[in-house]
Order: C-alpha cells, then sequence, then structure tokens
C-alpha cells in the first residue's frame, strides 16, 4: 500500500461529533467521538490483516500490531484542535507524539495475572493522554472507571502514587489477590463511576492517569477466529507545549 493510499486510508472525519463526560467526584473530562473515520470498515479491514505479537514487557491482555505513521500524523493533527475547542488541551498545546496500535484482547481469564485483574493506569504525567478507538461491534462492551475504595482515588499522580501502592497492599493482605478474571464493575475494592459503551467508528480520550479498564467478560475465553475479535485501536498521546516560532516576532 503506497503512502498516499496509506493517508487516504485514516481519513478522519472533521464532522466527527464529540461530547464530553465529567465524571467521579473530580470531574476527570473524558472525551467521547463518534464518526471517527470516513471510512472505518476499511480501516477495521486493514486492522484484520495485520501480523500480530504479544508484547511480553506489556501488560496489555493480548495482541498487538504498530499502527503506520501516516496514522499517527493524521490522528494528531486531527486530535489536537478537537481537545483544545473543548478545554482539554491549551491553546498552545498539541499533541506531539503518540504510541499506537491495533489491539486485541486474546487472554483467558485464567491466564492473567494479579495486576491485570484490577483497574490500571497508564502514567502520573499530567500531559499524557490515553485513546480508544473502537472497530468492533456492540457484541462487545466499552471501557469502564473506577474510584479506589480504600483511598477513595480516581486518578493517580505523582503525589499519591506511593499511598497508592502501599493501600493496595493492605487490600491484598486484607482480601487476597484478586480472582482471575477481568474487573467489569463493581469488586471490594474498586467501585466503578462511570462506563463507556462501545459503538462502532467511535473513540474515548481521557488522562493516562485515570484508573480504567476494559468492559471484558469476568470469564473469558480468547476467541475462535477474527469474526470474534474486540479490535481496537489503542493509543498513548503525548500533549506538550508547541515550540515558539521567534521568526513570526521578528520584526526585522
Amino acid at each position: 500500500m503506497t503512502t498516499r493510499a496509506k493517508t487516504t486510508l485514516f481519513a478522519f472525519n472533521d464532522n466527527a461529533e464529540v461530547t464530553l463526560a465529567h465524571i467521579g467526584r473530580r470531574r476527570i473530562v473524558v472525551s467521547r467521538i463518534d464518526k471517527v473515520f470516513h471510512d472505518p470498515a476499511n480501516v477495521a479491514a486493514v486492522g484484520f490483516s495485520q501480523s500480530y505479537t504479544h508484547d511480553r514487557s506489556n501488560l496489555y491482555p493480548g495482541m498487538r500490531a504498530a499502527m503506520p505513521d501516516s496514522f499517527s500524523s493524521a490522528f494528531r493533527a486531527w486530535l489536537t484542535p478537537i481537545l483544545q475547542r473543548n478545554g482539554v488541551l491549551e491553546p498552545n498545546q498539541a499533541i506531539c507524539r503518540d504510541e499506537s496500535f491495533f489491539s486485541v484482547v486474546t487472554t483467558a481469564s485464567a491466564d492473567l495475572l494479579p495486576i491485570q485483574c484490577i483497574p490500571h493506569y497508564d502514567s502520573t504525567d499530567p500531559n499524557l493522554f490515553a485513546a480508544v478507538i473502537y472497530l468492533c461491534d456492540t457484541r462487545f462492551s466499552g471501557t469502564a472507571f473506577y474510584r479506589h475504595r480504600r483511598t477513595g482515588y480516581e486518578d493517580i499522580t505523582a503525589e499519591n502514587q506511593s499511598n497508592y501502592r502501599l493501600a493496595l497492599v493492605s487490600d491484598m493482605r486484607m482480601h487476597g489477590t484478586p480472582e482471575k478474571e477481568y474487573i467489569n464493575g463493581n469488586s471490594a475494592l474498586f467501585e466503578a463511576i462511570f462506563s463507556n459503551e462501545l459503538k462502532f467508528n467511535s473513540a474515548i480520550i481521557y488522562p493516562g492517569s485515570v484508573l480504567h479498564a476494559a468492559r471484558i467478560n469476568r470469564q473469558f475465553e480468547p476467541p475462535k477466529d477474527k469474526s470474534e475479535w474486540r479490535l481496537t485501536v489503542t493509543a498513548l498521546l503525548q500533549a506538550a507545549d508547541r515550540p515558539i516560532d521567534l521568526k513570526a516576532n521578528d520584526p526585522s
């Protein structure tokens, strides 16, 4: 596939429908975007045709394939003004880089590590965001967000991270390690505060610090074939101040 064809394939919809949800006590902003791609079926077809690997250094419970550069550049250019208009980014900020993958959950519940059985956060960096673009149908479920019961934390920051980790250790001593199942709703340790419903060709964007988990059946068995794939694009997005163009202010 040529670069031009790839660029056309990853054509984002400038008229996408954007709504904001303010979740939890902290009123954390989750951006919900409908009608993301102009041609989502072809994007999904590309996803189904990729060569996937299981990255043992990553805790994602499945397999992934890196998105091409043509996706990343188009995604950042499309998403930056959306987040600026809605106050998620400051006018002088932009999404400057990303790590994006086609992603498919394939790990059976029985094979999960304990840390994969509770909500997670991606980073304490306030300028890091996460995105999920759903390329599967409503047989599957979306993404849920959580509050840690013992501490009341909904997002994990540099200031509270150490206390959160200590609290989790205390939780494990009191309640034992989590059952080998995907978290999907309330548990002894966590309370669900918001659930985003899955729609084909929709996306959510949220801070990487918020506690969250994909809504996977608690007792999940790996898909037998591609028709059972919960296909998504997952991305981590780094925001930063735009470089100042000194020449633009040069009176000479």
